[in-house]
């Protein structure tokens, strides 16, 4: 991934709505011992590089760095350095978002990602990845929010106003009316999807096709 700026959020709402965590238990023994001593030691030593650099760039490309290894807590501390440097860093808060969504602490997600968009009103790129952030809470619960839905398919549309060329939100856009029962609207959501998709990610596209598949077979 180049940079988990727009493109890379982007792809982690469009790619993973609904994100499964996986907890992976670990044996303790003499050796798992030693490997936690040198994780915190690599821990301490990330600390101590975010605390020491006072480049907001800087900050950022480490954060990147961080997020595309899966160290969160790394990328947030690095993501965070840099907004505390330069307090209107939308895309530093923008990075913070994604790794709050792939953390799954939506709430934090919807909040950094509403501080991003007060910075840049009319980046449809942000305003779409809320959105997706809406529609996961939306699924939080045994059965659908729909006060939830509803203010994610508002929003998600809110991008498509602003930038119609932008495929990702009808994907969401799609995803959403889904679950509502709009199987219409959803077939054309994601119709327009495959149109403008550029094959970015390939596994977006196939689910977007077998989606439509599933949607038209059963169309009255």
């Amino acid at each position: 991934m180049e940079s988990c700026q727009h493109k890379n959020s982007r792809h982690i709402l469009k790619a993973g709505i609904i994100l499964t965590m996986l907890f992976i238990g670990l044996i303790i023994s003499a050796c798992g011992q030693n490997a936690t001593s040198t994780a915190s030691s690599a821990d301490e030593a990330n600390s101590n590089a975010v605390a020491a650099e006072n480049s907001p760039e800087k900050l950022f490309e480490l954060g990147n760095n961080y997020y595309q290894t899966d160290r969160y807590d790394d990328a947030v501390a690095a993501f965070s350095r840099a907004i505390d440097l330069q307090p209107d860093y939308d895309a530093a808060y923008a990075n913070l978002g994604a790794v709050y969504y792939a953390q799954q602490k939506l709430g934090l997600a919807e909040e950094t990602y509403n501080k991003a968009i007060k910075l840049s009103p009319n980046d449809a790129d942000l305003i779409y990845n809320l959105g997706a952030i809406y529609l996961q809470q939306s699924l939080t619960g045994a059965a659908p929010d729909q006060q939830r839905l509803t203010l994610a398919i508002e929003t998600i549309q809110q991008a498509i106003n602003l930038n119609p060329k932008l495929a990702q939100p009808y994907y969401g856009l799609g995803v959403a009316y889904q679950i509502s029962g709009k199987n219409e609207e959803a077939i054309q959501a994601f119709e327009t999807f495959l149109d403008l998709d550029d094959g970015s990610d390939p596994v977006a596209t196939s689910n977007a096709t077998k989606i439509l598949q599933e949607l038209k077979a059963n169309a009255p």
